[in-house]
């Protein structure tokens, strides 16, 4: 994957972003989508040529110290959907400020007559449950993000498709999903001490004409690191699907930038059961890190949740990645509130060449399931370098599987203690596919950096499903990683990665 560097910007149109709506007796500028985009782009880099300055603490007292619940207490009211008449393809609904979104964002609506007018608007939010909230203090509360709608007003058809709120995340889900996976634009320094969380602080939402099957959205980030302009196109259905184009204009030299950055959690489940007091045999939002190479091979790699932060990096010239939620059986959770069956798995197709780099990916240890411990993103190479400015474009896709034409797939992982020789894992992995169906004789290809493999066996069932089972005597080994996958003449199956550290 090479990546595209670019020097010039777009032609500008100045100062158009901020330009008010036209009296009908005055000239209107036209506020085309590239022309916002490289007006957004051009503001990143008169940003990113100056010093940071965080945002201002302009929140008001009353909606201070709000925890969740509270936060919930101010519910934004469907009637105000912006364009949500019936017959719209798209709405658009402001989320109020407050509990871990203390922080405003300006949300502008581009007309289909070219003009721009701010969305910011207090009685889009509900405040029945705030009596002692000012009016001055409800007109300053001001939004965090917003909700996209497709179909608003239609019974049966509109439903909220995605959600941009809080640093540079966003989620989406296909229809029929419940939300899981979050995206993010820009990650800087995930996984060390000095984390870095980017923060939209502008919006551009493009109003959609009739017909439209596409939502469009420009956005403006900073940070300490960098500032940064983005297109959105967001386009529901059983493959939601969001592409991204992004001008990222570094203010200082980053080594530790994460392009197409994905958070997800996973607590526990057959491949680590480490959480034993869990009554649910399964918890996650994500089960594995899906990888595809221009080769035609495909790796899965099941999440941990470990006992120490670890971060592992897969090199290769690959296609195609993302976490991916491939248990589907509603029992597999046996948590009919949560429906984890339900969750979108993200994958992510770079458009363009990204260049040199490699994939990490980030396992922090967790005791519950309520905050995102699993990251996954692109690292370049190369560290960016202030003064330039970087362009990438990609396309995520949320479903619940994007398998297509290919190898076997892995369809579970098992491990466990033997009875009787506790110094023993048993692992036992699941493949199915098409293709094992005809094929004759199957046989591992395994190994391990370290240890000792035995028991190693090959068995069919009736429907040409395969199993590999295996032991591992660690030893004293601190860490050890492992490879599987099965051949005929050819591999035959996904390639299996795993990577064991001690209960």
């Amino acid at each position: 994957m090479r990546f595209v560097r670019e020097a010039r910007l777009l032609p500008l149109i100045a100062g158009l972003l901020a330009a008010p709506a036209a009296r009908a007796d005055e000239p209107r500028a036209i506020a085309t989508l590239d022309a916002v985009f490289a007006e957004a782009s051009q503001r990143a880099a008169a940003l990113a040529g100056a010093p940071y300055v965080a945002p201002a603490d302009t929140l008001p007292d009353s909606f201070r110290g709000a925890d969740y619940d509270a936060y919930r207490k101010l519910r934004p009211r469907p009637e105000k959907t912006v364009w949500g008449a019936a017959g719209n393809p798209f709405g658009v609904l402001p989320l109020p400020r407050g509990w871990l979104y203390p922080h405003p964002v300006t949300i502008n609506l581009v007309h289909r007559d070219g003009t721009i007018g701010p969305l910011a608007s207090p009685d889009t939010v509900d405040f029945v449950d705030y009596p002692a909230a000012t009016d001055a203090d409800r007109a300053r509360l001001g939004a965090s993000g917003f909700r996209a709608i497709t179909q608003p007003g239609v019974a049966g058809d509109g439903y909220e498709f995605a959600v941009f709120q809080g640093g540079t995340y966003f989620r989406a889900v296909a229809k029929g999903q419940s939300y899981g996976i979050s995206a993010r634009a820009l990650s800087i320094g995930t996984g060390s001490a000095a984390e870095e969380f980017p923060a939209f602080t502008d919006f551009w939402v493009l109003e959609p004409a009739a017909g439209d099957d596409t939502l469009h959205v420009v956005a403006l980030s900073d940070s300490s690191s960098a500032a940064a302009a983005y297109r959105f196109a967001l386009r529901p259905g059983s493959d939601a699907i969001i592409d991204v184009l992004g001008e990222i204009h570094p203010r200082i030299d980053v080594s530790e930038i994460g392009v197409a950055p994905l958070s997800s959690m996973y607590l526990h489940g057959p491949a680590d059961p480490r959480i034993s007091a869990d009554h649910r045999p399964e918890v996650h939002d994500s089960d594995g890190l899906s990888l595809t190479l221009a080769s035609g091979e495909r790796i899965w790699r099941p999440l941990a949740n470990p006992k120490t932060v670890q971060v592992s990096a897969l090199m290769g010239d690959i296609t195609r990645f993302g976490l991916e939620q491939r248990q589907r059986a509603p029992a597999a959770y046996a948590d009919g509130e949560a429906k984890y069956e339900k969750r979108p798995s993200i994958f992510i197709e770079p458009l363009g060449d990204w260049g040199d780099g490699e994939i990490h990916l980030l396992e922090i240890p967790t005791a519950n399931e309520y905050a995102d411990n699993v990251a996954a993103f692109w690292r370049p190479a190369t560290p960016w370098r202030a003064g330039k400015t970087y362009r990438i474009a990609y396309r995520l896709h949320w479903s619940d599987s994007w398998q297509g034409a290919g190898p076997a797939r892995v369809t579970a992982t098992r491990v466990a203690a033997v009875d009787g020789n506790p110094a023993l894992r048993r692992f036992t992995l699941e493949f199915a596919g098409a293709n094992l169906i005809s094929e004759g004789a199957l046989k591992p290809d395994l190994w391990a950096t370290a240890g000792r493999l035995s028991g190693i066996s090959v068995r069919r069932n009736a429907s040409g499903a395969a199993t590999l089972s295996f032991d591992l005597e660690p030893g004293d080994a601190p860490v050890i990683e492992l490879h599987a996958a099965l051949a005929g003449s050819s591999q035959l199956t996904e390639t299996w990665l795993f990577r064991w550290t001690p209960d």
